[in-house]
């Protein structure tokens, strides 16, 4: 993407990030839908306010155009819980520095100021767990309706299944990257399609990822047919898969002889 595209679609970026109203918001969408402007899609949902994300996300999901809507359950964060979180922390940091100003200021004995410095190192640190925890906790509520409705779409449409499992694959979030997989889990219509394509290392992230010894189960049933090569190619997170899950136990022993 050159830096001219950026600079003609400036409004569009301001009003979508930005804080553009519901008619500015869809009057921008609807000059992206008439440039079929998919590339720019992409990082415009990642960074987009949720208001302007799920108009976005309703016209590509109309045009059937997936890809973009991949890249943002890969990558978009909840922008409105970061915000608090930030704040707060400034907020709590802030007390702290006042402390300590009015502490120096006034000659605090040395046992107490230890006292206040230790008392700031370690709400430092439960600061920073709680950052962590929180990133780790991110439910972004457009990565989630993304997910729902490319789940419904898949069972028709290879490009849509194909989003799905790139979204298991790439997101940087646990909670999205199980959601994608457990959808394509429950649904057999979708995984005989990638078995049938013999996308077997897609198979397998995709089991791994929903965290069910059934859906590992069905998973390694579909792997059967392809045991020999796998365990010629040493693929060993398949092969792994199969030695733990498979209902045969032949076929269980033969997977953990090549892992050997």
């Amino acid at each position: 993407m050159d830096t001219g595209k950026l600079t003609g679609y400036g409004r569009i970026v301001q009003v979508l990030i930005g804080s553009g109203t519901r008619a500015e918001a869809e009057e921008a969408v609807e000059r992206l839908m008439a440039d079929e402007a998919w590339d720019f899609c992409g990082p415009l949902l990642i960074a987009s306010a949720e208001l302007g994300a799920r108009i976005l996300v309703a016209k590509l999901l109309e045009r059937q155009i997936y890809a973009p809507l991949a890249h943002a359950a890969a990558m978009r964060r909840q922008q409105k819980r970061q915000e608090v979180l930030t704040k707060k922390v400034a907020m709590s940091r802030r007390v702290f520095r006042d402390i300590d100003t009015e502490s120096e200021g006034k000659g605090v004995p040395d046992h107490i100021q230890a006292e206040l410095d230790d008392l700031a190192a370690t709400a430092e640190e439960s600061r920073d767990i709680a950052d962590r925890r929180e990133a780790e906790r991110d439910a972004d509520p457009v990565r989630a309706l993304i997910v729902s409705e490319l789940a419904g779409r898949m069972l028709t449409s290879d490009e849509a299944l194909n989003a799905m499992v790139a979204i298991v694959r790439a997101s940087a979030f646990e909670d999205t990257r199980r959601s994608a997989a457990l959808k394509i889990v429950t649904h057999s219509n979708a995984l005989k399609r990638l078995a049938a394509a013999e996308r077997l290392d897609d198979l397998v992230v995709v089991a791994l990822a929903a965290r069910l010894d059934s859906a590992a189960e069905t998973v390694a049933v579909l792997l059967t047919p392809h045991v020999d090569g796998l365990a010629a190619s040493g693929k060993k997170l398949a092969l792994r898969l199969l030695a733990k899950h498979h209902p045969d136990p032949g076929l269980r022993e033969q997977a953990n002889a090549a892992l050997k």
